[in-house]
């Protein structure tokens, strides 16, 4: 599962819907962990110059190489982004996520499931992220073993998807399988600090050289109206979570229209596309409504409530749980 965490910030801005064939980027092929929602706001601190990064040293060498003139590309990019989402104080957007499997999913072009939600977030540490509607693709024929067979996407009516909260202090994620309300909590020193120093920092307009400690980033395949950034991990701990992420954005605005996120292993990779129509920004009239989104749930009837550190030995000791 996708940190969604990561994704806080990829609407610092109006967003469009664009082709998706245009993100770019090649699929890379490095093998890596599954990504679980355990990164909190804040991040670790970034290392001094010549310190190892969080979860190992830089790798020797970077998987591609840029003149100075790319360089200077993308670091006027970057700082052009920088500048823009610094203005962004609060937003609620809806978006389309793609997810396509190579191994298990009608085919590498194709998408196997196709989700709708909302994502929500308050400057500096404060988010919600929710899937509120799931299609998966089936074949109309199950018998048909055929690579090439017809299929269609079907609403699944009772799947229920993803949905966390984040108000500044820890992090609560509903697990409709077992029904708990897993609760992370974010360490004192590391509350009210900008989600921007988190699992992808450049989705949330982190500054220009934070970006550069972290990421091998190169422009990618554009054209006169988009930039596409391919931003490649350095430290050994994101590069866990996935292996390269694919940035698009308007070039008149300098803001995200769409994400694309390999995951490690070369097969899976996650494309989300933004819906301006449906995008409020900056908006003074969301009142109380957008203020008690981030707050933190009541757990609900017939859940329990579990600390995420309690998760794994909470089977040989069902007292690690937390009652409501």
């Amino acid at each position: 599962m996708i940190n969604r965490l990561l994704l806080i910030g990829a609407l610092c801005g109006a967003m469009t819907a664009a082709p998706l064939s245009r993100v770019g980027g090649q699929q890379p092929s490095s093998p890596g962990a599954g990504v679980a929602p355990q990164v909190a706001p804040g991040g670790a601190p970034l290392p001094a110059a010549g310190q190892a990064a969080p979860g190992g040293n830089l790798p020797p060498t970077p998987p591609f190489q840029l003149s100075d003139v790319e360089q200077q590309q993308v670091l006027t990019t970057l700082q052009m982004w920088e500048q823009t989402s610094k203005e962004i104080k609060n937003f609620s957007a809806e978006f389309t996520r793609l997810e396509y499997d190579a191994v298990f999913g009608p085919g590498r072009d194709q998408h196997m499931i196709e989700s709708t939600g909302t994502l929500s977030y308050s400057k500096p540490d404060k988010g919600s992220f929710k899937i509120d509607e799931i299609k998966r693709w089936t074949k109309k024929n199950p018998q048909d073993a055929s690579p090439t067979a017809p299929g269609e996407y079907l609403l699944q009516k009772d799947e229920v998807g993803e949905h966390w909260v984040c108000d500044g202090k820890a992090i609560y994620e509903y697990n409709h399988r077992d029904k708990q309300l897993v609760v992370t909590r974010i360490p004192d020193e590391l509350r009210g600090q900008n989600i921007s120093d988190g699992p992808l920092p450049f989705l949330f307009g982190a500054e220009a050289a934070k970006l550069d400690q972290r990421y091998w980033i190169r422009i990618g395949p554009s054209n006169p109206a988009e930039i596409v950034l391919v931003a490649k991990p350095k430290w050994q701990a994101d590069a866990a979570n996935y292996d390269q992420v694919d940035v698009m954005l308007d070039r008149k605005t300098m803001q995200p229209k769409a994400l694309q996120v390999y995951l490690p292993g070369g097969q899976q990779k996650h494309v989300y596309v933004f819906n301006l129509e449906k995008t409020r920004i900056n908006e003074t009239n969301l009142g109380e409504w957008f203020t008690g989104l981030f707050s933190a749930p009541r757990t609900p009837f017939g859940w329990t409530k579990v600390n995420a550190e309690t998760i794994a030995p909470q089977a040989a000791n069902p007292q690690n749980a937390i009652k409501r």
